[in-house]
């Protein structure tokens, strides 16, 4: 999880380097050349891919040699989250580097944003340590739901089952509420 968030800072540095460009893009918007959509638009889709593979290779090295379930679906059900949270990462590192324009600011932003993405998305602090005035840094942190759908999606597959019913509820529950989780047994 966090390796694939801190590829989005990498994004930091090829943005702010990417708008050195800027003045023909604006000179081109200005002439009605194209849209600024159009160049936002393909910028975001040719992404896509590479984020996919960065993604298939942090699979293929860490998912069975934690020992995750060996299940195919759970497999890709991880895949298409980490390219979820990949993409996630890559847009809020874009967006800091497009508002700041100046790579001083977007480096000191943007590790300010990662502080607070991951101190609170629910696994440094837990929910119940986070003060009232801060609870809404937890429920808009991408990363609190990740946590929460990778919990769900190892102990609710089919390696659990050969658990005793009784060991495996109370693992899956001492979990959720030590991560103040949401479940659901009818996945």
């Amino acid at each position: 999880m966090l390796v694939l968030d801190l590829v989005g800072v990498e994004e930091l540095k090829v943005s702010s380097r990417g708008y050195c460009k800027l003045p023909v893009f604006y000179k081109q918007r200005d002439l009605n050349f194209y849209p600024a959509w159009v160049y936002a638009l393909f910028t975001c889709i040719l992404n896509i891919p590479i984020a996919c593979l960065e993604v298939a290779i942090w699979i293929a090295v860490k998912y069975y040699l934690i020992g995750l379930d060996p299940s195919v679906a759970s497999l890709f059900k991880q895949l298409l989250l980490l390219i979820f949270v990949n993409q996630m990462g890559s847009a809020i590192f874009q967006a800091i580097a497009a508002t700041s324009r100046n790579i001083i600011i977007a480096d000191t932003f943007g590790s300010f944003v990662l502080l607070m993405l991951l101190g609170l998305g629910g696994f440094l602090l837990l929910k119940d340590d986070i003060k009232s005035w801060w609870i809404w840094g937890y429920w808009s942190s991408p990363l609190m739901y990740y946590q929460n759908v990778i919990l769900v999606n190892e102990f609710l597959s089919d390696e659990w089952s050969h658990v005793s019913q009784w060991s495996f509820l109370f693992l899956f529950f001492v979990l959720i509420d030590l991560y103040s989780g949401f479940y659901s047994l009818n996945l």
